[in-house]
């Protein structure tokens, strides 16, 4: 999978290796095939509850997935149709495991975390200096909250429907890429009502990547 990626470019599934695997060229985790295994050889159900006739485990393939839902299902006590789905998204997360991939997306995505939880106790951090520098009272102060939260309420409403358009790799790179320049421009703020200003931009960008990575 490449490191450094386009925003700009759309990307096709084909250019990250191993994150699309057809079917009948995917690999089993040898916890899930031995536990798989030992349902399938397991005669402990009810006769009301056990299958008509107990398919035999074999390799990956629609029908074996199907006989292992059924079998799932069975076990349950439980058919709907929202069992059914939930039981095929829980095998595939099973099989998928935690891999590179997996792993960089929880990387990068707890950045995107960071910065929503950081800033939002960041600026309470700043408000005594921010008094004692600019020389707002200390009722005043509290007015940069403010207008942190109202970057937030905008950049979250615009974000939001802005991901949708343009794409969440795009919406993601950009709100971090405005937390992060106006996170640096707050430091060199000339004065009250300008370091407010940045933190409102701020927020924009801190607000709009809460809807897109959440």
């Amino acid at each position: 999978m490449p490191i450094f990626l386009n925003p700009f470019r759309k990307h096709d599934v084909s250019d990250f290796d191993g994150v699309f695997v057809p079917l009948e060229n995917a690999q089993r985790h040898p916890s899930v095939v031995a536990a798989n295994e030992k349902k399938f050889g397991d005669k402990g159900f009810s006769d009301e509850k056990a299958p008509e006739s107990p398919p035999s485990y074999s390799a990956v393939t629609i029908e074996s997935l199907r006989a292992e839902v059924d079998l799932d299902l069975a076990a349950s006590g439980h058919d709907t149709a929202y069992d059914r789905k939930s039981k095929v998204i829980n095998k595939a997360i099973q099989d998928i495991g935690m891999g590179t991939y997996q792993w960089s997306l929880f990387v990068l995505c707890g950045f995107g975390w960071l910065a929503d939880n950081m800033w939002l106790q960041g600026v309470a951090l700043t408000l005594p200096g921010l008094t004692s520098e600019f020389g707002p009272s200390v009722t005043h102060v509290r007015y940069t909250t403010c207008s942190l939260f109202i970057g937030l309420c905008l950049g979250a409403s615009f974000w939001g429907v802005a991901s949708d358009v343009i794409g969440r790799r795009l919406a993601f790179n950009a709100t971090l890429f405005l937390a992060g320049l106006f996170g640096l421009a707050v430091g060199g703020g000339s004065s009250w009502i300008g370091t407010c200003g940045l933190y409102a931009s701020l927020g924009v960008g801190v607000g709009g990547n809460l809807p897109v990575d959440g």
